[in-house]
């Protein structure tokens, strides 16, 4: 997958080379001088984009803030996400500068974030051990499948993907030590004995293991068998009935043995969370042609880092609401951008990126260990804009986000926006 991300980024590079290329032989004479009718100003981002230098809404142009200018950005973003059916409110603010005629710096925060879930029982998140639903009139955990809890000593059962029935005990995160329930048996049978534990008592939840490489560790009676704190959803189950036709408790019927999780939330938990300045964004915009040259081309590179990580009782709380997916180390993105000036009322943006995500981690006794190994993000988009004037500047947009790497097969596929709209703004 990775090998075929890095293709598709070659050829897209050179394609727009050779557009641009092509475009430039058939460009309006009127180059941009000081008296320039396009504005510029900052993008807003949001939905994959960083936000923060100066563009249209979530696609960079060619153009760069002239020396000693500076702009202030605040904004507001709506935008939709699977799985979860999720909707996702944001205020991102930003600030630019200048330092010369071909290169300005940026800093982007999320002044506000407010996530609602449509569909919970769709994500992974919801189903940890400190996640409730409302299952039917019952306020409960609801099932799932997990990787086995693991005793001292080795069950029968130990090592496998185990349905966890609903109403398991609620364990406060960092989970590890806690009791992880019956599994479904009745008094006077316990469920320690399957996985490795003493007589007489129940399954506790990790401690986690270490996996010996890059993807995430496993977290034996809490997250999914393939790796990641996360565990697989059961969407609908099925009665079981004993030899007499007695009611004998229940068996998945549709559900994943993967994480189904959202990458913009991977741990939330509330159908509706809010949180305020935790991710943030700095970086810089490099232009490498003339600004008199009607066909611009440069280099928007960046690092994200986040106020909230799994390495505190609070930070995974911020995460559960939705905040971020906490990377610990931090996010490294780099994105090719190139415009044209077709007209003076028109300009062509078109952005190549990719997006190094780092994994979201915690600490407990033992170590340090890789909750979820983050996939990377490839972007694609192209925009045009038609600048009336200063002030007035409708913009259209299309944008293609595709996930790769370390994600599980349910999260991995394509999401395409397409954006319109029109922007007014003063100077």
């Amino acid at each position: 997958m990775m090998k075929l991300a890095n293709r598709v980024l070659v050829v897209s590079l050179a394609l727009l080379t050779f557009a641009f290329a092509a475009f430039a032989q058939q460009i309006d004479p009127d180059k941009r001088s000081d008296k320039d009718n396009r504005n510029t100003a900052p993008t807003v981002g949001t939905g994959g984009t960083m936000g923060g230098p100066t563009g249209l809404f979530t696609v960079y142009d060619g153009t760069t803030l002239r020396r000693g200018e500076y702009t202030f950005s605040a904004a507001w973003s709506n935008y939709d996400r699977d799985p979860g059916d999720v909707d996702i409110n944001e205020v991102p603010v930003s600030f630019q500068v200048g330092l010369n005629n071909r290169f300005e710096l940026f800093f982007n925060t999320d002044a506000y974030r407010g996530v609602k879930v449509n569909s919970p029982r769709n994500l992974s998140s919801f189903y940890l051990p400190n996640s409730r639903l409302q299952i039917g009139n019952v306020n409960t955990s609801p099932p799932a499948i997990v990787l086995a809890p693991r005793g001292p000593g080795v069950g029968p059962l130990s090592g496998q993907a185990i349905f966890r029935p609903a109403g398991a005990p609620f364990v406060q995160f960092p989970y590890i030590g806690g009791n992880a329930g019956t599994y479904g048996l009745l008094p006077p049978f316990f469920s320690g004995p399957l996985f490795g534990f003493p007589a007489n008592t129940n399954a506790l939840l990790g401690p986690p293991l270490g996996s010996g490489g890059a993807s995430a560790d496993s977290f034996p009676g809490i997250g999914s068998v393939y790796g990641s704190i996360l565990p697989g959803v059961v969407l609908t189950t099925v009665p079981l009935l004993n030899q007499a036709g007695n009611p004998a408790g229940t068996a998945p019927g549709v559900f994943t043995l993967a994480p189904s999780y959202l990458a913009d939330a991977p741990f939330i938990n509330r159908t509706y969370g809010e949180s305020a300045f935790s991710t943030y964004t700095a970086g810089f915009k490099w232009r490498w042609t003339s600004n008199q040259n009607p066909v611009g081309a440069g280099l928007v590179g960046y690092y994200r880092w986040y106020q909230d990580t799994g390495d505190s009782f609070r930070g995974f709380n911020q995460m559960q609401r939705g905040a971020s997916p906490g990377g610990n180390r931090g996010d490294f993105g780099l994105t090719f951008f190139a415009d044209a000036r077709i007209k003076p009322w028109m300009n062509l943006s078109a952005n190549v990126g990719y997006h190094y995500n780092a994994s979201s981690k915690m600490d407990v006794p033992g170590g340090t260990f890789t909750m979820l190994d983050r996939g990377d993000e490839a972007m694609f988009a192209l925009g045009a804009d038609f600048p009336v004037n200063k002030w007035f500047q409708p913009i259209v947009e299309f944008r293609a986000l595709r996930y790769v790497g370390e994600i599980p097969v349910l999260e991995n596929i394509s999401r395409k926006v397409k954006r319109m709209g029109v922007r007014s703004q003063m100077r």
